[in-house]
């Protein structure tokens, strides 16, 4: 089996859950208060870790698939491996679509859209050829550049003196229920929720008493990350206008102009953007392929073919951006992917608790010995 160290681990679940979300503002529905929404869904987001952790803690040498055939047994456990299958694709194909819509608009308008899309896909593709242990030292060379990157955009926002926090006032104008009805489940879903696909992954860690330390603290680092970004985007663009705003963090780095020769950055945050998109969208295209090969036995390098020729080919269902990012926040986010992130992930944790609770071994451990009989204790 291949492995992974808890270093690879971090940088993956870091750049995963950043992906394309700096370039959204989540939650925009309440406004100024939409950073609020960030947070709620980050914290709520951090319980559906614990039981995503909690899951593989009581099957640690196991992956998703297996785990689903243990416990719901041999059908039920493989139709769910199944639409599990279909969800990580659909994700994948949701990240590429994105990545070649995004290049298409904002930088390469002349450039054919099926070949942005079939650029990434090739890239991805070939990364999943390699298998896991590839892709995860590469994921751990990326970070630090996106991370630096990242750091560069926060210093000139801040020396240019585009941050204006008093247009995140008044706090909670219209009260508490409307941030929690904006944060679940659209902000848990989008990126949070996505943290599932590691349930294939996780097993392939080296040491794995270190599991929860890396990826929870891994999963506030970039909570803190998004919360601040989010907070950036309000208070240089206004509510109002980042309500309108497609990509609003985009138009945020087109406002930075420093001696009046550094402006136009739009190649670095999209540079940033392009690496996001290429882990999380290659995250879920090589949890589909190690499904689909234990699943039918096959080699996974001869799958990589067939499930990126699928993937690119669904690509095109949207017949535009504005279509595609209705598709995913109004539909996706609401009604399909908490089935794959919530429900049963949590049917599934109840499950294995119950199972522990009852089970026959656990039964006879908590019975007397004969010798405590003998001697009268209990």
């Amino acid at each position: 089996m291949e492995k992974i160290d808890k270093y690879q681990l971090i940088a993956m679940t870091i750049l995963f859950i950043i992906g394309s979300s700096p370039l959204y503002q989540l939650g925009i529905e309440v406004n100024q208060d939409a950073w609020l929404v960030m947070l709620t869904g980050m914290l709520a987001g951090l319980l559906l870790l614990f039981v995503y952790i909690y899951i593989q803690k009581r099957n640690a040498d196991k992956s998703l698939y297996q785990i689903l055939k243990r416990h719901f047994g041999r059908w039920i456990g493989t139709l769910l491996a199944v639409a599990y299958i279909f969800y990580f694709v659909y994700e994948s194909m949701r990240n590429t679509r994105e990545f070649g819509d995004i290049i298409n608009v904002a930088f390469l308008p002349s450039t054919p859209l099926f070949l942005l899309m079939l650029i990434m896909i090739v890239l991805s593709g070939y990364a999943v050829s390699k298998g896991i242990e590839v892709f995860f030292r590469v994921v751990e060379f990326l970070l630090p550049i996106t991370l630096i990157g990242y750091l560069l955009l926060v210093i000139m926002f801040v020396s240019t003196n585009l941050i204006h926090l008093e247009r995140l006032l008044p706090i909670l104008e219209n009260g508490v229920m409307p941030v929690i009805k904006a944060a679940i489940p659209k902000v848990i879903s989008f990126p949070f929720g996505q943290v599932v696909v590691f349930l294939v992954f996780w097993n392939h860690l080296n040491n794995r008493k270190v599991l929860t330390k890396v990826t929870v603290l891994s999963y506030l680092f970039v909570g803190m990350f998004l919360l601040v970004f989010s907070i950036l985007n309000l208070a240089i663009l206004d509510p109002t206008i980042t309500s309108i705003s497609t990509l609003p963090m985009l138009r945020s780095v087109r406002l930075i102009q420093i001696a009046n020769f550094l402006e136009r950055l739009d190649p670095i945050i999209m540079m940033l953007i392009y690496i996001g998109i290429f882990v999380k969208m290659t995250a879920f295209y090589m949890a589909a392929v190690l499904w689909l090969s234990q699943l039918i036995k096959m080699n996974h390098k001869m799958l990589t073919l067939v499930v990126g020729g699928f993937i690119y080919a669904i690509s095109f269902i949207s017949p535009n951006l504005i279509h595609h990012l209705w598709v995913g926040f109004e539909q996706n986010l609401k009604y399909h992917f908490p089935i794959f992130q919530i429900y049963v992930p949590l049917l599934l944790a109840m499950i294995i608790m119950l199972r522990s609770l009852f089970s026959p071994k656990r039964k006879r451990g908590t019975r007397p010995s004969p010798a405590a009989k003998k001697n009268g204790q209990t």
